[in-house]
């Protein structure tokens, strides 16, 4: 009776794995292409690169990448996906339906073609056309990467902020963060009086010293400069500051807020252009690249990620590691289709120049950012694992919810290291979507100025 019960327990898992790759996969061809992308790139899963023998991966790594692996700072595993890492059948219809609907206005902000107005809200990608020769297309990949961000509806999370040095860890800094989108939301269109396209509350918790400290980001549908605000607990007042201030330094760190998810600005601030198509090497969490987070439905109807089932940790927490201290050990490489996406400052203040992104063509999310400074000199590099979660009764899959960041300083040689999600030193991030509890009165200037007591 046991080995019965045994056997359909496993029969069951079986069903419930296969019945989640049919509903996700829209690319019924992805092993195979995978596969074929292996073969041009000569390289096996498996196989370690490292200072010996790093001319394998020359052609599939941006020059500050391979540089690290050539002087022994990092050493890559090459590694698989296991599942189409894409957008599930339901969306790709969606998108299918708004095939000529979509077009840019005069900010290049993303507007209605019957109305010339920008859409309150969509469901599905904008421009499920992407034709190669548009000069457009680098910012219809962007405004795409927000459309889909915003399938989670609304989002509450924590994130971590670590320095770390030559040496290893100096400091770290922990916070909490709610996010509210409006377009693509599967709750439909709600009132948005204020016109906005998502708006970020954040808060932080530790140290001592910055606990309470929140900031307040409003993003508006029309491509005009973010509303931003930090209530600073010391000051007991709300500082008002302009988009621009989304370049400067998190509280010391490496990592500006820009960086965030690789880009995390408002699009019609930059001009974007797309220079070319490749194969790369991106970076995935081990565990990531075996299979999407499952999201598990809450009694208030939210949807909360399991505890990650592996770590998250730089070289310089684990034993023996013999490279830089900021080296992403967990990190598997894999090969995946990108487009190469130039980004040029329109604001003369922004802190940063050009910025290369290697922009995931199947899931539309940046996944390495090189950064150079206003001088045209190289300046960091920026690794994102864009991870992949599955929800809701018509397995939803969204993409552009990050494990963590790596930003590398290779003028100071320094990094800032951000676990979103995954164990690091005994901290696991929370993450729960469509939570009712969160509401639109939050995001405003009053409510930060009460939220740090």
């Amino acid at each position: 009776m046991t080995k019965k019960v045994f056997i359909l327990g496993m029969l069951c898992a079986l069903m419930a794995v296969f019945s989640l790759q049919t509903a996700m996969a829209y690319n019924p061809n992805w092993k195979a292409d995978q596969e074929k992308m292996f073969e041009q790139i000569k390289l096996k899963p498996g196989e370690v690169i490292d200072r010996t023998n790093w001319q394998k991966v020359e052609d599939v790594l941006p020059a500050s990448i391979l540089n690290y692996v050539k002087k022994g700072e990092f050493v890559l595993t090459i590694g698989e996906m296991k599942y189409d890492y894409g957008m599930d059948e339901a969306w790709v219809k969606a998108s299918e339906a708004n095939r000529g609907k979509y077009g840019l206005g005069t900010k290049k902000e993303i507007v209605e073609k019957s109305t010339g107005s920008y859409p309150r809200y969509m469901y599905g990608r904008p421009y499920p056309d992407m034709d190669a020769n548009d000069p457009d297309l680098g910012i219809k990949l962007m405004h795409t990467k927000v459309v889909e961000q915003s399938r989670a509806g609304k989002m509450y999370q924590n994130c971590g902020t670590v320095f770390i040095g030559e040496g290893g860890i100096e400091r770290s800094l922990y916070n909490l963060i709610w996010y509210e989108w409006f377009w693509a939301r599967p709750d439909g269109e709600q009132k948005n009086p204020n016109n906005y396209k998502w708006t970020e509350l954040v808060k932080l918790t530790e140290p001592y010293d910055l606990a309470g400290t929140v900031a307040l980001t409003l993003r508006t549908l029309d491509g005009g400069m973010d509303l931003c605000g930090t209530y600073v607990p010391a000051l007991r007042r709300v500082r008002r500051s302009s988009g621009a201030s989304r370049s400067d330094p998190f509280f010391g760190s490496d990592v500006v807020n820009d960086d965030a998810g690789g880009w995390g600005g408002q699009n019609e601030t930059m001009i974007w252009k797309v220079v070319g198509e490749k194969i790369a090497l991106i970076p995935k969490a081990n565990y990531q690249a075996e299979s999407p987070d499952v999201m598990v439905k809450q009694p208030n109807g939210s949807w909360a990620a399991r505890p990650a089932p592996g770590a998250l940790l730089p070289g310089c927490l684990v034993d023996g590691w013999k490279g830089v201290a900021w080296a992403p050990t967990h990190a598997l490489w894999v090969p995946r289709k990108v487009y190469l996406v130039e980004a040029t400052p329109l604001d003369p203040y922004y802190n940063y120049g050009k910025c290369l992104y290697y922009v995931d063509k199947e899931a539309m999310v940046p996944v390495i950012k090189i950064v150079h400074n206003k001088a045209g000199e190289y300046w960091k590099t920026v690794l994102v694992d864009q991870f992949a979660q599955v929800w809701g009764d018509d397995k939803k899959m969204t993409i552009d919810q990050q494990g963590y960041y790596l930003v590398i300083d290779d003028k100071t040689h320094h990094s800032t290291f951000s676990p979103v999600r995954g164990t690091f030193k005994n901290w696991d991030a929370p993450l729960v979507i469509m939570d009712p509890n969160m509401k639109p009165e939050m995001f405003t200037f009053e409510k930060a100025a009460t939220m740090s007591k």
